[in-house]
């Protein structure tokens, strides 16, 4: 679930060079295995975690009214996040940055069933977008990252709230809790979640944009969901586990 970035430095134009760990990970054969390593590492991590689902009811019920929705959540908790694609009622589309790290997230999303769309801000990202919110329209759940690839850390991107006006799906923010993990020293905090845990996936009250909204409202959305969402990240730092 990747929002739009900025494209990668191309250092045919004297910009700096890409990290050699990415380098190595253009190899095939690494792009096939990694994928497949960490789907296996989630699954058998969060089967022996035990899990409590909080609000849930809130995307059951608008699918019950005929209705899809956009799910966003911090770059930090992607993994579990991902993990539970497979028992929302509809299949999702993600968006992807065109990098190596985009498409090795994709790679695992598609591994949980979802349907991924490539696209950066400078690269393709409108369009991709747009294809999102045309299949969202048609049936499916969206997903996208709040504070994108790169960020700024918990720091909500404009195309979040652009794909939840042009799509007409209420966005639904999402936040993990666990009281067992690993929280790397990574611009957006990545959390390990750790064998045994105790971990929750928590969904929000939805936000709809209407789809007449001009910039300035947009601006005043953005900040509302960012607000629910950060909100949301803290209620789950202290969560109350029974």
């Amino acid at each position: 679930m990747i929002s739009p970035e900025p494209a990668a430095a191309d250092p045919r134009r004297g910009e700096a060079a890409p990290h050699a760990d990415s380098m190595k990970l253009r190899n095939p054969r690494l792009l096939r295995l990694v994928p497949r390593l960490a789907k296996f590492w989630m699954d058998c991590v969060f089967a022996s975690c035990r899990q409590t689902p909080v609000n849930l009811e809130v995307e059951q019920k608008l699918v019950a009214q005929g209705q899809t929705v956009l799910l966003t959540c911090w770059h930090g908790q992607l993994a579990y996040t991902f993990y539970k694609f497979a028992e929302l009622s509809r299949p999702v589309v993600l968006l992807a940055s065109p990098s190596v790290d985009g498409d090795l997230i994709s790679r695992v999303a598609e591994r949980y069933g979802a349907q991924v769309f490539s696209g950066s801000r400078n690269k393709g990202g409108l369009a991709a977008l747009q294809q999102m919110a045309a299949q969202i329209r048609a049936g499916r759940h969206g997903g996208i990252i709040a504070d994108g690839s790169r960020g700024p850390y918990h720091h909500l991107h404009k195309g979040v709230i652009y794909l939840a006006r042009e799509s007409r799906a209420p966005v639904i923010p999402v936040a993990v809790a666990s009281d067992r993990k690993l929280v790397l020293n990574t611009w957006d905090r990545f959390e390990i979640i750790l064998p045994r845990s105790r971990v929750a996936l928590v969904m929000g009250e939805p936000l709809v944009v209407p789809p007449d909204c001009g910039l300035a409202a947009l601006a005043e959305f953005r900040l509302t969901l960012e607000k629910r969402l950060q909100d949301l990240f803290a209620y789950c730092q202290h969560f109350p586990f029974p």
